[in-house]
């Protein structure tokens, strides 16, 4: 939402671009909650009251991977950039707010179904395996150029990143810089200046 709020200040001074960060890449059958998921649950919804972070059932099966909901928002992607947010989105508030398993296939067909993606052109390049390539090279550039860890992560004109939940006013402030032309060539702790007209790119790691 802090991207979103971003989005609606700035307009086309800047341009968002998701990468794809799978916090568990690999497979993992058997995961269930814990109270330290639903603390986590906790500690997201205080930091962002506009989401809904619903708690998990004690002991309820959680994704096995992360991989499968970023292969399939990958492929929603290659529908355009609105498909691809809806997809998102949808994905978001079906594990967190709903607590569905988003590695489970039947699961994700659904929800790009609700999303109105073009199904068969949807299963078509899921089955082509290209998305899932588009997930692990943006996780592999993620790790090598940028060095990110945990999430979320930010990143600005592929050099200045932002760790964590962030307030949105720090967005602001490092973009308020970087379209002014990076004053000083040193990151202001104060810059209050109205942006002059210019286009940044702002990388969300997600």
């Amino acid at each position: 939402m802090r991207l979103s709020d971003i989005e609606d200040a700035y307009g086309d001074q800047v341009e968002i671009h998701w990468r794809a960060f799978p916090l568990i890449p690999d497979d993992r059958p058997g995961r269930r909650s814990t109270p330290h998921t639903a603390d986590s649950r906790r500690r997201a919804g205080a930091e962002e009251p506009r989401a809904h972070f619903a708690l998990p059932p004690a002991d309820i099966e959680l994704p096995s991977s992360s991989l499968p909901a970023l292969t399939a928002a990958k492929a929603a992607e290659r529908q355009g950039s609105r498909a691809f947010a809806t997809l998102h989105r949808a994905v978001f508030a079906a594990h967190f707010g709903d607590n569905a398993d988003i590695s489970r296939p039947d699961v994700l067909w659904l929800l790009a179904q609700s999303c109105g993606l073009d199904m068969m052109r949807f299963e078509r390049d899921c089955a082509s395996g290209e998305p899932h390539q588009d997930v692990l090279r943006d996780y592999a550039e993620a790790v090598a150029w940028f060095g990110v860890s945990a999430l979320p992560t930010v990143i600005f004109n592929e050099k200045i990143s932002l760790v964590g939940a962030v307030p949105v006013e720090q967005y602001r402030l490092l973009l308020d810089w970087m379209l002014a032309g990076e004053p000083g060539d040193v990151i202001p702790l104060d810059f209050s200046g109205a942006a002059p007209p210019g286009t940044t790119s702002v990388t969300s790691a997600g």
